[in-house]
């Protein structure tokens, strides 16, 4: 019973940000491929993994950087092979919406074997703080670079494409370092919060103009 109940706190907790954001999408996309972006978003922990467990750099920035591009290029990847080349990718904001939901199989994922590892003290409050911060990382980076990403579509200009994925690796990586630097919170929560109000307005710009 531990284990469903580790399960469900794993995934409704990041999916309370999903949800919140993708009630702003007027045009529902199908649940089948959210479902699909959401596996495949477990796909590109295990593939980041791969790639993270073979890099040896010791605790210091480059480490972090380079594990921020690996998980954040990978979250991308899954998506624009598999989703993106599909007729149910017919308007910009679905860029958005389906890197959410790609980030909500990664944060999900990280959830659960954090939750399984008997090294983890005090369980449900560490996922509880997730939720306010790794989780969110998650959906606030895949978002930029699909926010990105919807932007390239409309106006086939690789320019902004790479900005959002500089924007999206680097605060992915100020989160994991600022972590490992300073007491939990004093200053990656106050930034999260910050850009978590920039996507907000970009995807109520998407919604408007797309």
């Amino acid at each position: 019973m531990a284990i469903i109940f580790y399960i469900f706190l794993s995934f409704s907790l990041p999916f309370l940000w999903i949800l919140y954001f993708f009630k702003k999408d007027k045009h529902p996309e199908p649940i089948f491929w959210l479902i699909i972006a959401f596996l495949l978003g477990i796909s590109s922990s295990l593939i980041s993994y791969y790639f993270e467990k073979n890099i040896f750099l010791g605790e210091t920035w480059l480490k972090y950087f380079i594990f921020a591009l690996i998980e954040e290029f990978f979250k991308f990847f899954v998506i624009w092979f598999f989703v993106f080349s599909q007729k149910v990718f017919d308007e910009p904001i679905d860029a958005m919406i389906y890197m959410m939901f790609s980030a909500l199989g990664f944060a999900f994922f990280e959830n659960f074997l954090l939750a399984l590892n008997p090294k983890t003290i005090n369980i449900v409050p560490t996922l509880i703080y997730r939720f306010f911060s790794a989780n969110l990382l998650h959906v606030l980076a895949s978002s930029l670079i699909g926010y990105g990403y919807a932007f390239f579509v409309k106006t086939r200009r690789i320019f902004p494409l790479a900005i959002s994925f500089i924007s999206g690796t680097f605060l992915h990586f100020l989160h994991n370092y600022l972590i490992i630097s300073l007491p939990p919170g004093i200053l990656n929560l106050p930034i999260l919060w910050t850009v978590f109000l920039v996507v907000l307005s970009e995807l109520n710009y998407l919604t408007k103009n797309g």
